[in-house]
């Protein structure tokens, strides 16, 4: 997918995720150490390129070849980690220069986030990258985890520190300036089954950057939405950020967390990873302009973010909901009505159909009850005649499924309509572990599912959010509720 024109920055910036030869620079046979920690990443049978250790002290680690520096491996390199101090950077970029290798990841701190003399120690860095077009990610970072070419550079065990998978359906990216937020989010999204391409820890940002990965994303295949977390952006680079965008987003949602609301919030960011904070109220104007969606945190993040990723997006803000428990239906209704979607009652013709087809004891209003005692064929029947009517733009489905009448069947009725309509569709479905299983058959089939109202009605936003950014006037809004 082609969504910028093609620049240098594109193919430097791959190489992080494709390399097919990466040393570790200052590997380690000590158990524990971050040097040791990163080489096991790399010698799992998943990554299939070859990997080599440089660590003058040994001649082999973890049954790797180890050599004293880059110029003794016989190989070419694509990818160098660097896990050394970093009063040793400086030279260990020499070594990376006169290897002709063109990408690393500097893993270690000490460097701008420290004083003036880490940045002093940075600067020396950067100038030998830009001087040998070597692309920098870091330092003072965790780096990057590819679940596809099972890139690794995450320092942190396993069983610490799970690691997230790629989906069938559709997968999410995400950028973190904040390394301990990325490793939070790899062992977090491991559990939730979210489906992940990249998490990219960006650190103290020296060269590469969010407009960097941006640019880079949005041409990526197998990243459906792009998610950022920053702490700030430096002078100059803010504004190259939002112009890509602009361009970016039309195409591909992009999503973001930006902490330092407050000012101690960014005096913690700035002695964080160096960061100018700036004025959020300024930023977060830069983001609606350029049609990014901002997130208050990593949790409405990833709720929005899945809904975004399954479905696509709506062509107007008209909610209908669709329920078996009036209590699931009244409290989803209300958190879509304080978000500000539309929830229109049906047109008096869709509501004759409706009863022509319903027992006379459920409520055809909106939302529409099929009660307690419904299995999947009342559903069936809302859902055909409701999308036959295109009074509606997003769909919102309760799903309790403690009632014996209401069995699996009913994930199938609900997939195969919204593939039909290709209206999108979100679930709520509230339970245990009969519940949570349907929930993840629903994914499976490419549909969001949420375990509250609450949830579910922030992805619908999120939906209609972005239909109005990719359809700009001919996104249709209505903001009529029958709700007293």
């Amino acid at each position: 997918m082609r969504l910028l024109p093609d620049e240098p920055t594109i193919e430097e910036i791959d190489v992080f995720f494709n390399a097919k030869s990466v040393a570790i620079y200052g590997a380690s046979a000590t158990p524990n150490s971050v040097g040791q920690a990163i080489l096991q990443n790399f010698i799992k049978p998943q990554y299939t390129g070859k990997v080599y250790a440089v660590n003058p002290k040994y001649t082999q680690v973890l049954g790797v070849p180890c050599f004293p520096s880059l110029q003794d491996i016989p190989d070419d390199i694509d990818l160098v980690v660097v896990a050394v101090p970093a009063r040793i950077a400086p030279r260990v970029f020499e070594d990376i220069a006169q290897k002709g290798t063109k990408a690393a990841i500097v893993i270690s701190g000490g460097f701008s986030e420290t004083g003036s003399r880490g940045a002093e120690l940075e600067d020396q860095i950067v100038r030998i990258g830009r001087e040998h077009d070597i692309r920098i990610i870091g330092p003072n970072c965790v780096g990057v985890i590819d679940t596809h070419s099972h890139i690794d550079t995450f320092f942190l065990p396993e069983y610490r520190c799970g690691r997230p998978r790629a989906s069938n359906v559709a997968n999410i990216s995400l950028v973190s300036q904040s390394g301990a937020f990325a490793a939070a989010i790899s062992d977090w999204t491991s559990e939730l089954g979210l489906g992940i391409s990249k998490i990219i820890s960006l650190g103290n940002k020296c060269d590469v950057d969010d407009d960097d990965l941006l640019r880079y994303l949005a041409q990526d295949d197998s990243t459906q939405v792009i998610c950022f977390y920053t702490e700030g952006y430096d002078p100059g680079k803010g504004r190259s950020f939002f112009d890509t965008a602009k361009r970016v987003t039309p195409h591909k949602p992009v999503l973001v967390v930006k902490s330092g609301r407050g000012q101690r919030a960014k005096e913690a960011a700035s002695s964080h990873t160096g960061s100018l904070a700036g004025s959020d109220r300024v930023v977060d104007a830069a983001y609606r302009q350029a049609g990014v969606i901002r997130a208050d945190n990593f949790e409405q993040m990833f709720d929005m973010a899945k809904a975004l990723a399954m479905q696509p997006p709506a062509k107007g803000n008209r909610v209908l909901m669709v329920t078996n428990g009036g209590g699931l239906g009244v409290m989803t209704t209300d958190a879509l009505e304080a978000l500000g979607l539309g929830i229109p009652h049906p047109s008096q013709d869709l509501q004759e159909n409706l009863r022509k087809r319903l027992p006379a004891y459920c409520a055809v209003g909106n939302p529409i009850d099929v009660v307690g005692d419904t299995d999947a064929s009342r559903y069936d029947i809302v859902f055909d005649e409701a999308l036959k009517s295109d009074e509606y733009d997003i769909v919102v489905v309760g799903m309790l499924l403690q009632t014996p009448t209401l069995g699996m069947d009913v994930t199938n009725v609900i997939a195969n309509h919204q593939r039909q309509s290709a209206i999108p569709f979100v679930v709520v479905a509230m339970g245990g572990a009969f519940t949570t299983k349907a929930g993840e058959i629903m994914e499976l089939m490419g549909v969001p599912t949420y375990a509250t109202g609450e949830k579910a009605a922030l992805a619908a936003k999120a939906l209609a959010r972005y239909g109005e950014i990719k359809y700009g006037a001919e996104f249709r809004k209505s903001m009529r509720s029958d709700k007293p």
